[in-house]
């Protein structure tokens, strides 16, 4: 039992690394954004703080007298107006919100980084936390910002920093209420709406389990370590995936027709010359399209043997995340 301060609450994951914190019987306090949305919260014993990312000396009183720091705040978006916003937040506002939790005498911090901050192995082989980053033809401002935010976080190990650092696959399951484009995968699947499939793989894992895996970081998670939080068996391609998510939600048709990713790349440059006409946010970007063609595996081995991080088959994640969708009305 600590007090813990969770940074990003209200989001997918940090919702659920909220509740296992109650579980075992934390004292919570959450940071929030003036005027942000509470309601994914509502019911939950937590003490509610304002805080701002991009105000660093509103950070101060946030985390004092927390024993515990969960950062998993963050921006995650494929465009934005402004094109640093992803460097303010997810650089210069994890480290001022790292800088304020030594100063005021935290004993551990679990950060939230991502699997995009890591290279991508050839083929079908799996990435570690060992393999380079080598992102750089499609890494848009997102994914820049992450893998200069956990180098960052890694050399503040140096300043005294008591941190270890998760890395989290593709998350789904129930209460994605934004949706993220991982929801939204599911839910234009369940609309009949992905009958294309295109080149390339991903890393789904249950949300629980990434949640699970940023609690056992806290506790056994060593300093300085990075830890892949993903499923060893759920490395699979676009196809598989998408007709996964069909055949667990009845849908007939999906992923049935492929798209050339040559093709793919040439809508996302006339949906970016259209957003630059228009200042309205693309439905893709050349740089995310090129991130999605990637197979883009990884192992989490090191997470399972030294966290004891759970395997909850991907199907299992994948009927839950339908089933919360259908029930809240989004399909």
């Amino acid at each position: 039992m600590a007090k813990v301060l969770i940074t990003g609450a209200t989001g997918f994951i940090g919702n659920h690394v909220t509740r296992l914190c109650l579980e075992q019987g934390d004292e919570v306090r959450v940071m929030v954004m003036p005027g942000e949305d509470r309601s994914p919260l509502a019911g939950m014993d937590v003490e509610f703080v304002e805080g701002n990312l991009l105000d660093p000396s509103s950070l101060t009183g946030v985390v004092q007298c927390c024993e515990q720091l969960y950062h998993l705040a963050a921006m995650f978006a494929i465009w934005t107006k402004d094109p640093d916003l992803h460097y303010k937040v997810n650089v210069d506002g994890a480290r001022c919100m790292l800088e304020a939790a030594m100063a005021a005498g935290v004993e551990k911090v679990v950060f939230t980084s991502s699997v995009a901050a890591l290279g991508i192995e050839p083929g079908d082989s799996r990435a570690t936390e060992k393999t380079p980053f080598n992102a750089w033809p499609w890494a848009s401002e997102y994914i820049l910002s992450k893998f200069i935010s956990h180098q960052m976080v890694k050399g503040m190990v140096s300043e005294g920093l008591p941190v270890t650092m998760v890395m989290p696959g593709l998350p789904f399951g129930p209460g994605d209420r934004a949706p993220t484009p991982t929801g939204t995968m599911i839910i234009r699947t369940l609309q009949g709406k992905m009958k294309n499939y295109w080149d390339g793989g991903v890393c789904p894992v249950d949300v629980r389990d990434v949640a699970a895996g940023h609690v056992l970081a806290m506790h056994k998670g060593r300093i300085g370590e990075s830890y892949i939080l993903a499923n060893r068996d759920a490395n699979m391609s676009n196809q598989a995936f998408l007709k996964l998510i069909g055949e667990i939600g009845g849908i007939d048709g999906v992923a049935t027709r492929e798209v050339a990713g040559s093709v793919m790349l040439r809508v996302a440059r006339l949906a970016e010359l259209w957003s630059k006409l228009t200042g309205r946010a693309p439905v893709t970007t050349y740089k995310n399209t090129m991130y999605v063609l990637q197979h883009g595996y990884v192992d989490p081995g090191k997470a399972i043997e030294e966290l004891g991080l759970p395997q909850t088959p991907i199907e299992t994640a994948v009927r839950d995340s339908i089933a919360w969708f259908r029930a809240n009305g989004y399909v």
